[in-house]
C-alpha cells in the first residue's frame, strides 16, 4: 500500500488505543503525536502543524465533535477522522456533517484506519495545492491585469498622440492651399467646427462627427492646382478662368484618393460644390445623390465665405449671411442640413468669433461699396455681375 509521510494527531482517552494507533501509523510511515484529551490536543495543534487528526468521540471533558470543530477552526484544511463505538455512529455521522472527514467504528480494522488516513491526507494535499494554485493564478491574473491596464494606458496615450499628430497633419496639409490663397486665414478651422456642430444637430453618430471634423479641412486642398493669379484676382473672372477654378474639386479628390483614412476627405473635396437642385459642379448631382458630407460642408463653406474678406468682396454681417443662406434652402442647400445649421446659429456665431481672422466681428454689415450685398461669388470666384454665371448668385435685398 502506498504511504504518505505526515504528522498525525491521535486523541483518545484510552492508552492502549493510542499506543496501537501510534504503532500502526509509524509502521506506515507516519509520525503519531498522541494525547489523552482535548486540552492537550489543542496545545499540540497550536505548537505544530498536522497532516490529519484521529479523534475519539467520547472523552472526559471536551468531546471529539467539539474538539474537531476547534481543530478545524485553527486549520480549516485539517481532515479529522472520528473514532466511535457502534452506539455512537449517529453522533459520528453528525460530526461528518459538521466537517469531519470520516468516521470509524470500534472495534476497527487497522487497515481501514490507514486507508482512510491516506485518503484524508491526500485530499488535504489536493485542497492545499488547489488553493495555492488559485492564489498563484489570481496573483498572475492580477499582475497581468495591471500589466494590461498599464499597456492599454500607454497605448491609449500613444493613440491620442498619433491622433493629435494626425489631426495636426491634416490641418498642415490643408494649409497648403494658403500658398495660393492668402485670404483663407482660419477658414479651414472654422469650417471644421461648423461641420461638427451641424453633424451633431443632425443626430449623426459620434464617429461620423469625429470623421467630418478631421476631414472637412481638406475640402479645398485642390486649390493648390489653381494659379494664384486666378485665386487672388480682385475683379471678375472670365468664363475660362471660372472653369479652371471648378477643377479644384476634381484635383482635390485626385490628391486624396487611394489613402484609406482620407476617403471621407476625398468625398468632401469632390462634392462640396454640388448644389441640392442639381446645378452645382463638378458632376451636377442632385438631392440625396450628393453625399451627406458634401451637403454639410457646402453649408459651412459658403457661410464662412460670406462672413470673410476675399479679394473680390468685403465680409458680410452675420445676420446678412444668415438671410442669404436661408433663401437658398432647397436650391443650393439641403433643407434639412440648412435647418440644422440655422438651429444652432448661436453656436456658429461663437465659433466665428473665437476663430476670427482679426477683422471686425461678422455682425457689422460691410458689403463692398457699389456692389449688391447679396451678390455672392464669395465661395466660388465666379464671373461677377451675371446672374446664372455665379453658382451662388442671389436676388438683391436692402444692404
Amino acid at each position: 500500500m502506498a504511504t504518505q509521510e505526515g504528522r498525525v494527531l491521535v486523541v483518545d482517552d484510552e492508552a492502549p488505543i493510542r499506543t496501537l494507533l501510534a504503532s500502526v501509523l509509524a509502521a506506515n510511515g507516519y509520525e503519531a503525536i498522541t494525547t489523552p484529551d482535548a486540552r492537550r490536543a489543542m496545545l499540540e495543534a497550536r505548537s505544530q502543524a498536522f497532516a490529519a487528526a484521529i479523534v475519539d468521540v467520547r472523552m472526559p471533558g471536551t468531546g471529539g465533535i467539539e474538539l474537531s470543530r476547534s481543530l478545524r477552526a485553527g486549520d480549516p484544511d485539517l481532515p479529522v477522522i472520528i473514532i466511535t463505538g457502534y452506539a455512537d455512529s449517529g453522533t459520528a455521522r453528525e460530526a461528518i456533517r459538521l466537517g469531519a472527514y470520516d468516521y470509524i467504528t470500534k472495534p476497527f480494522d487497522l487497515n481501514d484506519v490507514v486507508f482512510s488516513l491516506a485518503r484524508a491526507i491526500e485530499r488535504r494535499a489536493l485542497l492545499v495545492e488547489n488553493r495555492e494554485y488559485r492564489k498563484d493564478l489570481e496573483a498572475k491574473v492580477e499582475q497581468r491585469t495591471r500589466d494590461l491596464s498599464e499597456a492599454m494606458a500607454r497605448l491609449e496615450g500613444s493613440l491620442r498622440d498619433i491622433q493629435a499628430a494626425h489631426i495636426e497633419s491634416i490641418f498642415v496639409l490643408s494649409r497648403v492651399t494658403e500658398l495660393n490663397d492668402e485670404y483663407t486665414g482660419n477658414h479651414i478651422r472654422r469650417v471644421s467646427r461648423y461641420c461638427a456642430e451641424i453633424a451633431r444637430r443632425l443626430g449623426c453618430s459620434p464617429e461620423f462627427v469625429e470623421q467630418i471634423t478631421y476631414s472637412s479641412p481638406m475640402h479645398d486642398i485642390g486649390k493648390i492646382s489653381i494659379p494664384s493669379n486666378i485665386l487672388g484676382k480682385p475683379g471678375k473672372l472670365t468664363s475660362e478662368e471660372f472653369e479652371v477654378v471648378k477643377q479644384h474639386t476634381v484635383n482635390g479628390a485626385r490628391i486624396l484618393e487611394g489613402i484609406p483614412f482620407l476617403s471621407l476627405a476625398c468625398e468632401i473635396a469632390l462634392s462640396h460644390h454640388e448644389r441640392f437642385d442639381g446645378t452645382g459642379y463638378p458632376n451636377a448631382l442632385r438631392g440625396g445623390q450628393i453625399p451627406l458630407t458634401g451637403r454639410i460642408v457646402a453649408v459651412a463653406d459658403v457661410f464662412d465665405a460670406l462672413i470673410s474678406r476675399r479679394p473680390y468682396k468685403e465680409p458680410y454681417s452675420f445676420e446678412q449671411s444668415i438671410e442669404i443662406m436661408s433663401k437658398e434652402s432647397g436650391k443650393h442647400f439641403d433643407p434639412q442640413v440648412l435647418g440644422a445649421f440655422l438651429g444652432i446659429r448661436d453656436n456658429i456665431r461663437q465659433i466665428a468669433a473665437e476663430l476670427s481672422d482679426g477683422e471686425e466681428p461678422p455682425d457689422a454689415a460691410r458689403g463692398r461699396e457699389g456692389d449688391s450685398p447679396l451678390f455672392c461669388s464669395a465661395a466660388f470666384g465666379a464671373p461677377e455681375g451675371r446672374k446664372g454665371d455665379c453658382p451662388l448668385f442671389f436676388e438683391e435685398v436692402p444692404a
